[in-house]
């Protein structure tokens, strides 16, 4: 009876070690079943921003096509603009003769020589009548040429003698 009694406190034993071990085991349990769920917590937060973060994306591919498609309209009208601008200049220097760089120079030219004599102009009625003379020749010292460029550099005959007209 003895061995009997000796194997039964053995057994009591072996199970007050076991009912500490499987509180042991239910508290790990319980402590990782609280982890488990904060990180389903933190997953199905973080799933929810995938899915905003997508959204963001797949509006702003859209609103990069958009614009991408309103560049092409825009570069498009600027090269129709230009080509009108281009062929315009075209029409131009055949209606006029000269390019339309060489016409605008022409025009500032003549804006100048108008403006200088009208600056003669007006000094001479501030100088009055006193010395006709000596205001005759300044007043051709001043005045600059009449003669446009082109006819220096093309010059032409005054008379048919050579045969040209």
């Amino acid at each position: 009876m003895e061995e009997v009694l000796a194997e039964n406190k053995k057994l009591v034993d072996r199970e007050k070690k076991l009912e500490k071990r499987v509180k042991t085991v239910e508290a790990e349990n319980s402590s990782l079943l609280k982890r488990v769920e904060a990180d389903q917590t933190d997953i199905d937060i973080l799933k929810v921003r995938i899915a905003e973060l997508e959204e963001e994306k797949a509006r702003r591919d859209d609103q990069n096509d958009y614009f991408k498609l309103k560049n092409k309209e825009l570069e498009a009208a600027n090269a129709k603009k230009e080509h009108k601008m281009y062929m315009m200049n075209k029409v131009l220097e055949s209606l006029v003769g000269m390019s339309v760089e060489q016409k605008f120079e022409e025009i500032q030219v003549e804006e100048v020589r108008a403006r200088r004599q009208a600056a003669i102009d007006a000094e001479m009625k501030n100088k009055g009548k006193g010395v006709e003379g000596v205001s005759e020749i300044t007043e051709r010292a001043i005045v600059p040429s009449t003669v446009s460029e082109s006819h220096v550099q093309n010059p032409r005959p005054n008379s048919a003698v050579s045969g040209r007209c």
